[in-house]
């Protein structure tokens, strides 16, 4: 089949949207489909915005990496323009994962991520979230959302964007797994040059001054270096930034995790890491404790004590692996179901 994917791959902000991008289209060609892409708005638009960003002035070098790193990875993905969906002929567009439909984020409130007016009957949602968005937001802009009546198949990521569509729509969905679950994680991983010294990896859009201390204290106290991903904290020793692909390798060379991110925390347990992940979603938590590695999860507010008490816990291998395992057969089945339906 010909199948085009509407989602979001910004690899430039956001590491975790381009592996699941990536994640599922490397799944749909093990099944002998081709995958393209489609393309909301032009790549140099995302470019210019990133460059353009005014503040904080000390990130500029490293936006202009970030930008350098975001064409690479692109040429892993074939892509097409939003304007040709129909003279492409696809036998089947699948929309999402990630929040594609959440719009709270003003990005999403427009009637390309949700199938309206495209035409097109062969529409499937897989992993499908709305975030932390209300049903009130949807029923209030059911104009820009009403293409969801007509997908042939609606698969949800999580139990909140599960009952929203539901009451919405009047019919049982079924949950399935991120992209990112959906393959091995080496498949998911290519070489990066470590850093010298041993190192705890942090991934996160930003967190408080007491964590900021939990994680400065205990890496000195275990002669560690403090390193981020594409994000820039001024008080980390270091700032790398990888291609996507890479991403997961710098998990897997690291003593030890500390993320509040969905996929900062699905890497990290793919690469059984000792970890402490702050859930600042809901969608976090869920995750982690639906693959059983609740006991990695902060509060916010938690000592020092606490902190080194999860952080040195050791990953529940066995019982992750159990689950992952039949969570991904279960959502493989599926859309390979859908698929040949």
């Amino acid at each position: 089949m010909k199948i085009g994917i509407i989602t979001v791959y910004d690899a430039m902000n956001n590491l975790g949207s381009y592996l699941q991008g990536y994640a599922l289209k490397g799944f749909l060609e093990e099944q002998g489909h081709q995958v393209y892409f489609l393309e909301n708005v032009p790549k140099l638009y995302h470019i210019k915005k990133t460059i353009l960003k005014i503040n904080p002035k000390r990130e500029f070098f490293l936006r202009i990496k970030k930008c350098v790193k975001f064409l690479k990875a692109l040429k892993q993905f074939k892509t097409i323009k939003k304007q040709d969906i129909e003279k492409e002929n696809f036998d089947c567009l699948i929309y999402g994962s990630d929040e594609i439909w959440n719009m709270d984020n003003k990005y999403f409130k427009d009637p390309f991520f949700f199938g309206t007016d495209n035409g097109h009957q062969n529409k499937i949602a897989y992993a499908m979230s709305i975030g932390e968005m209300k049903k009130e937001t949807l029923d209030e802009n059911i104009d820009v959302a009403k293409g969801i009546f007509d997908f042939k198949c609606i698969y949800v990521r999580d139990d909140h964007t599960k009952k929203v569509l539901e009451d919405t729509l009047g019919t049982e969905l079924k949950t399935v797994c991120d992209p990112t679950l959906l393959i091995p994680v080496e498949k998911l991983a290519k070489p990066i040059k470590p850093p010298k010294e041993k190192y705890i990896f942090v991934y996160t859009y930003g967190i408080d001054p007491p964590m900021i201390e939990n994680i400065k204290r205990f890496a000195k106290e275990k002669g560690l270096k403090i390193v981020s991903a594409c994000f820039w904290h001024i008080w980390c020793d270091k700032i790398v930034q990888c291609e996507p692909l890479q991403f997961s390798t710098l998990i897997k060379n690291a003593e030890y995790v500390f993320t509040t991110t969905f996929h900062g925390a699905i890497f990290t347990m793919l690469n059984h890491k000792n970890c402490c992940i702050l859930p600042i979603r809901y969608k976090v938590k869920d995750v982690v404790k639906s693959l059983g590695v609740g006991e990695h999860l902060l509060e916010d507010d938690c000592s020092y004590e606490t902190f080194c008490e999860k952080i040195e816990k050791p990953f529940p291998e066995e019982a992750f692996k159990e689950r992952l395992s039949a969570l991904r057969k279960t959502s493989q089945e599926l859309l390979k179901e859908v698929l040949n339906d």
